[in-house]
């Protein structure tokens, strides 16, 4: 069995070393500090302990704490302890609390503490407990032990005398140090250990034993470990250093963590060769660290001396980097692990390639070598060359060693703003997603030297179109990202996706690919969408955040080797894996949550970069499993509160009756989940009141008002797993009815209420009648005055009172409803402007009559000429609009313009005769001519200026350079 347990153990840790080894020295893992902001008001850690129940314990140099996820609560004198410098903790069989302090031992009994009597007085260094519930104690006269009996006392003995130090223990094997040496007690035999197997004298002040029976010893100086089955003692000294606080912890996974005032230093990986430094060069904002503790969810807590209490974010899987560690700039928008190791990171001020130990190799920018200091795109081709897209819109080819070798530009035939995406074909071509200019594909393959390349024009796409993003897929179809939908090329024909195949948006940002399945994330805060191919059939998927993404504002997208789906947002990184989405942020060891665009890779070893704006993320998975278990859930605090202010504790055991006076009650509560503290997820729900659950993130609940009556409150909750408390916290409780809600009491209001509303309903019917009658009637007047009132307010507001036809106001309401709903559907639509033509010379010839006359007929043919749908409009003197529905292909608006200027030859009649006149039209076309009122009206107005030109009585289409 230990030989199984070794192997398994040195699997992990090579597979732990090879994650390691794949990071630069410089990496930064991100940590929370807790100090007396958040209520830990003393910094000198001494001893940590996650209890049975879940709650994290600190004990300090002055006080002891018990932290719940929310808050620190404090023990002190108040609390029972007789010295609160707290030296060691232990918690019983039983679930009792112990602790260690210069005053002696006490138990945390009921909330309070109570001395225990062990013979012996002063200070203790260490307590703990054996598998058969027998106590130990190391005091500075040698080392006690406690045998508990049927009332839950202890018997306590001295068993080993002398100067003791390091007390630790393992079944019921107890080691210690005396003399500089290290001993060990079986039962009632002492022997020596450490010097019979090359242990030399030291003062050795910690020990302990890994998963594979390996015995670990640490001094101020040195550290050395004592093989399982092996008979000598083999020094690991090297790299370690010194501490003032000199402390040694296995973890369940055969790591070995070694304190220090540098620190913490990990060991593990082949005969623990491996050495990962956690200090203040890689994030720790301390540096002497004393107690560590892997809590149930395996996060890691440092003690520090004078530090306060660090728990690193996540689970170690997360590494970061900044500038301050090599990069050029902390805005990463493009990153890619080649082959052989290097790192090449595109940030907003060039590009820096690490070679595979972590140095700086290279550093390039547009200063030397590179087409663009802002580089957006990278990508490794099959022969080891790597090609860099930038903005201003360039490519850069680069040798395998990080060397720029050519550079395309607009010269080669990129003619753009930026470079987006780059992708290579099953012909060795390279496709180019170039942002405003289009999509862009190389000439010859990628490893001709001198590259050219052509734009691609693609069906149903309008020719330099927006595209972001460009893949190919395993059969050789080119997918591309573009403002207009998702284009799909087989090698001879395009096809394009957008709305009308279940797109919600033809925005789209970006595109991944996997086992036949094409996935794209929108731009405009949309979610995600899935397309699934049957034939030539698609079936479209979208998820949004009600399906469980962390955000509808998407960059990025790519899956692993496992079939996970990598999302980065606005809000964290989102992964789909087996159908449910999980999320890390900045809480998880994310730098930051706000992604940046196509700044996510994923290299072979499946380690997955993320670029932000505040520097670059590596996620490697851990070697071990994560506990995948219910949030537990305890109440931290309940207080009823009454009227006048004054508050009362209870316990969760309690079941109190609440006079009326104190019907308010305030619960607050933890999951006890501290790696996602604020992704934990709460259902509450008080029976006797409301039996449905009530879903929250906050961490209290406040219940006022309360009616007289039994009632249970429940709280479960669940971490971002999803996986909900099998059994809740509960608190019963009764409040007591106010007098004047006894039965008695009630009944009798009831009756007078009756009594009187009976009288009141009899005198009041009467005159109810005879109000009704006169009301009627006043009623049907006023409303006919009302709405003969409305339609005549309503045609002076929006028709022209000579004409009859809507005015400028009304027509002003109609473009702008034409104009939204053509933008929804895509349809097309036209708009005239139509002037008569010398209306004037007619008006001061024959006068107003004449005028108006003509207005009137002009009206008349205008609206003959066009359908009943059409919106025809007077919107000045002499001009008039016309919103054509259909037709709107150039050949159908010349015929209607030819009805309306054919319509006025044979003149206006005016008294017997006909009045000539004449019309001049300018006709533009949403949304090619305009896709705003102001740019479309002034395309038309421009039209019509041409029309004019041309001497009048005649139409212009709107066409660029007029």
């Amino acid at each position: 069995m230990k030989q199984f347990l070794k192997l398994q153990a040195v699997s992990l840790c090579a597979l732990l070393a090879f994650l390691f080894a794949t990071a630069l020295p410089s990496q930064q893992y991100t940590f929370r500090q807790y100090g007396p902001s958040d209520g830990l008001t003393n910094l000198g850690v001494n001893c940590l302990l996650q209890d049975r129940t879940g709650y994290l314990w600190i004990g300090t140099d002055n006080g002891l704490f018990r932290y719940d996820g929310n808050t620190f609560q404090i023990f002190g004198h108040a609390e029972g302890l007789e010295d609160t410098e707290i030296r060691s903790l232990a918690e019983s069989p039983q679930g009792v609390l112990w602790v260690a302090t210069q005053a002696g031992v006490q138990r945390l009994i009921a909330g309070k503490f109570e001395q225990v009597d062990v013979g012996k007085k002063g200070l203790f260094l260490a307590l703990a407990f054996d598998p058969q519930g027998r106590l130990y104690l190391e005091h500075h006269t040698g080392i006690l032990r406690g045998q508990p009996n049927a009332s839950g006392s202890y018997q306590f003995t001295m068993i080993e005398p002398g100067s003791i130090g390091g007390m630790f223990l393992h079944d019921e094997d107890v080691w210690f140090r005396r003399d500089g040496d290290l001993w060990r007690l079986l039962g009632d035999k002492t022997e020596r250990v450490g010097s019979p197997a090359g242990l030399p004298t030291d003062l050795w002040g910690s020990i302990t034993m890994d998963t594979l029976g390996d015995l670990w010893v640490r001094s101020a100086t040195r550290l050395y470990e004592l093989p399982h089955a092996q008979a000598k003692f083999v020094d690991r000294s090297e790299g370690i250093p010194n501490g003032l606080v000199s402390r040694v912890f296995a973890d369940t996974h055969g790591s070995i963590y070694v304190s220090s005032s540098d620190g913490l230093v990990v060991l593990d990986g082949s005969n623990n060769s491996n050495r990962t430094y956690i200090n203040a060069k890689h994030g720790l904002p301390s540096d002497v660290a004393g107690a560590v503790l892997i809590d149930r969810n395996q996060s890691l807590w440092i003690g520090m001396r004078g530090g306060g209490l660090i728990r690193r974010l996540g689970h170690g899987e997360w590494l970061s980097w900044k500038k301050a560690d090599g990069l050029l700039n902390d805005s990463v928008w493009s990153v890619l692990h080649d082959p052989a190791g290097q790192l090449w990171v595109g940030t907003s001020a060039g590009l820096s390639i690490f070679a595979p130990n972590g140095a700086v190799a290279h550093s390039w920018t547009a200063h030397n070598g590179l087409t663009g200091d802002s580089v957006f795109a990278l990508l490794a081709a099959p022969s080891g060359q790597i090609f860099a897209g930038t903005e201003p819109v360039g490519i850069t080819r680069f040798s395998a060693q990080g060397l720029p070798l050519k550079s395309y530009g607009p010269a080669s035939g990129l003619v753009s703003d930026q470079v987006n995406a780059i992708a290579i074909d099953h012909q060795d071509r390279l496709w180019v997603a170039a942002a405003s200019g289009g999509c862009f594909r190389s000439l010859t393959p990628y490893t001709a030297a001198d590259l050219k390349f052509e734009r691609i024009d693609i069906a149903g796409i309008p020719p330099g179109a927006y595209t972001y993003d460009v893949h190919i897929d395993d059969a050789g179809m080119v997918w591309i990202a573009t403002v207009n939908g998702v284009a799909r090329f087989d090698g001879s024909h395009w096809r394009v996706f957008s709305k009308s195949d279940g797109l919600k948006s033809t925005d789209v940002v970006a595109v991944s690919i996997n086992h036949g399945e094409v996935w794209v994330a929108y731009r405009d805060a949309l979610g995600v969408a899935r397309l699934r191919f049957h034939g030539e059939q698609v079936e479209i998927t979208n998820f949004t955040q009600r399906d469980g993404l962390s955000s509808d504002l998407l960059y990025a997208l790519a899956f692993d080797h496992t079939g996970k789906l990598w999302a980065t947002t606005d809000n964290g990184v989102s992964v789909l894996a087996k159908g449910h989405w999980h999320h890390y942020g900045t809480e998880d060891g994310l730098i930051w949550d706000d992604g940046n665009d196509h700044a996510l890779s994923i290299d072979a070893e499946d380690n997955v970069w993320i670029g932000t704006a505040r520097g670059l993320s590596r996620y490697a998975a851990p070697p071990y499993p994560i506990p995948d278990a219910p949030s537990a859930v305890v109440l931290t605090s309940i207080q009823g509160i009454s009227a006048d202010g004054n508050s009362q504790e209870f316990q969760a055991t309690d079941r109190p009756v609440l006079p009326h006076a104190q019907d308010t009650l305030l619960i607050q509560f933890s999951g006890l989940n501290f790696a996602s503290e604020s992704h934990t997820l709460y259902r509450y729900r008080l029976l006797g009141n409301k039996a449905t659950w009530n879903e929250t993130r906050e961490k209290s609940v406040h219940f006022d008002g309360l009616p007289g009556g039994s009632y249970i409150f429940e709280v479960i909750a669940a971490g971002p797993n999803g996986l909900w408390s099998p059994v809740p916290a509960r608190f019963a409780f009764s409040v007591k009815p106010p007098w004047w809600l006894s039965w008695w009491f009630i009944l009798i209001c009831v009756a007078a209420v009756l009594l009187v509303a009976r009288t009141i309903w009899r005198l009041r019917v009467r005159a109810l009648i005879a109000q009704k009658e006169l009301l009627e009637r006043q009623v049907a007047e006023r409303t006919e005055e009302l709405r003969e009132s409305h339609r005549q307010l309503e045609e002076i507001a929006y028709h022209d009172v000579l004409t009859s036809l809507p005015n400028r106001r009304m027509f002003t309401e109609q473009f702008r409803a034409r104009l939204a709903l053509s933008r929804r559907h895509g349809d097309p639509f036209a708009l005239f402007l139509i002037d008569l033509d010398s209306f004037k010379q007619t008006n001061d010839t024959f006068g107003h009559d004449a005028g108006d006359a003509v207005l009137i007929g002009s009206a008349n043919l205008l609206h003959a000429a066009v359908r009943e749908s059409d919106c025809v409009a007077r919107v000045g003197g002499d001009e008039f609009a016309i919103l054509l529905i259909s037709p709107t292909d150039p050949e159908g608006i010349d015929m209607v313009c030819k009805r309306i200027v054919d319509s006025f030859a044979p003149g206006i009649p005016f008294n017997g005769s006909n009045l000539k006149a004449s019309c001049t039209i300018g006709v533009a076309v949403f949304p090619r001519d305009g896709d705003k009122q102001d740019s479309l009206y002034k395309s038309a107005d421009m039209a019509l200026y041409e029309a004019k030109r041309m001497g009048g009585n005649t139409s212009c289409r709107y066409r660029p350079g007029l």
